[in-house]
């Protein structure tokens, strides 16, 4: 079976739900294919500043009405705990639950005209004689194998996408291993907790994991004040940026990785309150495509990479939800303009100049100035904490230095 379409989205994330919601307005059609049971399968909590953008996608007011607003910033513990600094933060942070926004999106997508099937696994691209992508291969819930076409096909699948894999994307590399945990009745007081929490730890801190890489553990309160469930979002997120060229680490097995969050969880400073007495709601170790930043999003005509597929995450704050929607929005919004000029559905669509037109306008865009310059910034910030200090005693001693260079920015 097959069907043919102006853009088929693999993935159906914020990014691949913003692509569909973006090409219906520019008068094209989308099919989504989404792996799991319903969109954006799995439960966590996010936080983002606000922008214009989630007005247009989700309807005005929508994001700021389902958040908790706070302005309480983030602080910055050293190892141990010893020291910490406080940044205010630039813009008020909107925390939310995934789920109401996910169905949010889902909803304004089916209602713009958008097809929609979840529980379809991509197996596969297609190529025409000339190398170019035409369409994918997928296997629906019953096993049925199909065919979508598409003038333009989004790998929107994250960091283990299908499309990426097939043009050569090596996702490891852009990739850091991380816990995600969300908590309910987690142990801290909603009145004086309601900055993020960031604890680093270096290399060698660990002493029954040696060569464990530098990784931050983190926490962020997701409830107000006057909520009684206390709900917590907390984590630990390994940063392999700089930890692949250092001798001193390796990295962890889940199995490893699993029991050094075991035992952050029940004895590491200040972060193990957090779980006296709280209910994990959910927990799983996975992959954040924050390492690094993936230099050719097109690989072949007909296809873009968009988001996690390429590492397009703010690497500060480990945050791909509003750069993965506006880059989502931006390619769309290009392709689907020249699709719907005269002479736009042929082989002129996927042109040199077309292209070179669209990649201008991406990287001349104001998402991915910042988001190339945050990766230039941590990365420099990685070399100095994690390769250079490297250990919890010299980090320490050094604390005063990293605090002016996290106010830098």
């Amino acid at each position: 079976m097959s069907s043919i379409h102006d853009f088929v989205i693999v993935g159906g994330g914020p990014a691949g739900l913003s692509a569909a919601i973006t090409a219906t307005r520019a008068g094209c059609d989308a099919l989504v294919l989404e792996q799991g049971p319903q969109v954006g399968p799995s439960p966590r909590g996010e936080g983002v500043s606000h922008d214009p953008l989630f007005d247009q996608l989700l309807g005005k007011g929508f994001l700021v009405d389902h958040s908790y607003a706070t302005q309480a910033g983030a602080v910055y513990h050293s190892p141990g705990a010893r020291h910490s600094v406080a940044l205010p933060p630039s813009r008020p942070l909107y925390f939310f639950e995934w789920r109401e926004v996910m169905d949010r999106l889902a909803a304004v997508a089916i209602q713009s005209g958008v097809e929609v099937r979840t529980s379809c696994r991509v197996t596969g691209v297609d190529e025409d004689d000339r190398g170019h992508c035409v369409g994918v291969r997928y296997v629906d819930e019953a096993g049925v194998e199909h065919r979508a076409g598409g003038r333009a096909v989004l790998g929107c699948d994250g960091h283990r996408s299908v499309i990426g894999r097939h043009y050569g994307v090596d996702h490891q590399a852009l990739s850091c291993p991380i816990i995600k945990c969300r908590l309910a009745g987690a142990g801290f007081d909603p009145d004086h907790t309601q900055a993020l929490q960031f604890f680093f730890i270096g290399n060698g801190d660990l002493p029954s994991a040696p060569r464990f890489p530098p990784c931050v553990a983190y926490a962020f309160p997701l409830a107000d004040r006057q909520m009684a469930d206390r709900k917590m979002e907390v984590g630990l997120m390994l940063r392999m940026g700089r930890a692949r060229s250092m001798a001193t680490v390796e990295r962890p097995s889940e199995a490893t990785l699993m029991r050094v969050w075991e035992e952050l969880k029940q004895s590491y400073p200040i972060f193990h309150r957090y779980f006296d007495g709280a209910q994990i709601e959910h927990e799983e170790p996975t992959d954040l495509p924050n390492a690094d930043l993936w230099p050719n999003n097109v690989p072949a005509p007909g296809v873009v990479l968009v988001g996690d597929s390429v590492g397009f995450v703010d690497p500060f704050g480990s945050s791909g939800i509003y750069a993965s929607m506006r880059m989502a929005q931006l390619w769309t919004e290009q392709i689907g303009h020249a699709m719907t000029r005269p002479g736009g559905q042929g082989r002129a669509l996927w042109s040199r100049s077309n292209l070179a037109q669209w990649r201008r306008a991406y990287h001349g865009s104001s998402v991915y100035r910042r988001i190339r310059a945050s990766y230039l910034k941590v990365g420099a910030l990685e070399w100095y904490v994690f390769k250079h200090l490297r250990t919890a005693d010299r980090i320490n001693r050094r604390w005063g230095v990293i605090a002016r260079l996290l106010n830098l920015g």
